[in-house]
């Protein structure tokens, strides 16, 4: 059975997409921007970006009943390769010794200039 996640500590995306599905042991959170819940406006820069964006997903993750540790794998979309270093930083910060799967993923465009965009799969 599927459910919908919805965390009112994440901003609600501006597409027709729920934050997060949870159904059959995983969690599955949709791509988060790097969007100021309060302002609505993007943050600026690819360090403060990646941070905001994984700090949605782990937020969504929580609502769901599932944690950090849980994470398998995160997809991380990124308008230019050269912030690698950044997204590398942010995420060493965060998973620590015992980093999920990972894709980084160069793409023309994510949208609102954004430089990162990121979505993961846990388990429940």
């Amino acid at each position: 059975m599927r459910a919908l996640i919805v965390d009112p500590k994440a901003p609600l995306s501006t597409s027709p997409v729920s934050q997060a599905t949870r159904g059959g042991g995983w969690v599955f959170v949709s791509g988060q921007m790097p969007r100021d819940i309060d302002s609505g406006k993007l943050v600026a820069g690819a360090e403060a970006q990646t941070r905001l964006s994984l700090t949605h997903c782990l937020s969504i993750l929580r609502a769901s009943g599932s944690s950090a540790d849980k994470v398998m794998i995160a997809w991380i979309y990124v308008t230019d390769l050269a912030v690698k270093p950044a997204v590398n930083k942010v995420f060493a910060e965060v998973f620590g010794s015992s980093p999920p799967a990972r894709n980084m993923i160069a793409v023309k465009d994510i949208g609102e200039n954004a430089l990162v965009e990121i979505s993961l799969i846990a388990l429940e």
